[in-house]
């Protein structure tokens, strides 16, 4: 997906959206680091700026707010800000005690880092995306998300007026993310199901997983996030 232009950019008022996302995930994940920022140029360790190399610029700074955020959650918990890499589904290597998630789009950047033994959670997840550069672009895409046709109108139940293919792809996302600690390789998005039954619930390959799913939305960006129990 293309990114967003530097004009429209220029419209969005990082300030606020940064408070939004911020307080968003600091109500859906207690006890956790929460922070968001705009998307920036951010000085890397060698191994973190090899992940990156040939990567376009935009590509690199993404990486480096989000790895910037991210060391600064390490230290909020007292650990060493070592740098943060990359596994084979390219997810971001945390230490031990530690579990996070980094999401960022058109020129946002969010990242939630929570202790494990916080909440009972196996799992985090946050996906951010731009509203105005997806929205009617998700509907060309759905046969490669969606599960079942009804999972569309599932996204009633959510208290935001959004695009509901949007929307969908956003929450996938975040339950993939969520359940990075379970998966072996890398997930067709179909095998994740969303579905409702008194709140919003998942599974993946027909199995049902213990979680929860979070939404919300400013008129630039979708907030998702989902978790997964223990």
């Amino acid at each position: 997906m293309s990114p967003l232009s530097s004009g429209m950019l220029a419209t969005i008022d990082f300030s606020r959206e940064v408070e939004h996302v911020e307080s968003c995930l600091a109500q859906w994940f207690e006890h956790a680091f929460t922070r968001a920022a705009q998307i920036m140029a951010h000085p890397m360790p060698p191994s973190e700026q090899a992940l990156v190399a040939n990567a376009i610029h935009s590509r690199q700074q993404e990486f480096s707010t989000g790895r910037w955020l991210a060391r600064q959650g390490l230290q909020f918990f007292g650990l060493p800000q070592a740098p943060i890499l990359m596994g084979r589904l390219r997810n971001p290597l945390w230490p031990d005690t530690v579990l996070g998630t980094i999401t960022h789009d058109a020129g946002l950047c969010a990242v939630a880092l929570v202790r494990k033994e916080a909440g009972c959670f196996a799992g985090i997840g946050i996906d951010l995306v731009a509203r105005s550069a997806r929205t009617e672009k998700m509907e060309d895409l759905l046969s490669i998300f969606m599960t079942r046709p009804d999972e569309l109108a599932v996204m009633q139940h959510c208290s935001v007026s959004v695009d509901p293919a949007l929307l969908l792809f956003s929450i996938k996302e975040s339950v993939i993310k969520a359940l990075s600690f379970y998966l072996k390789d890398f997930v067709d998005m179909r095998e994740v199901e969303i579905y409702f039954s008194d709140k919003l619930q998942f599974k993946i390959s027909g199995r049902l997983i213990v979680g929860d799913i979070f939404v919300s939305a400013t008129d630039h960006y979708v907030l998702t996030a989902a978790c997964a129990f223990e």
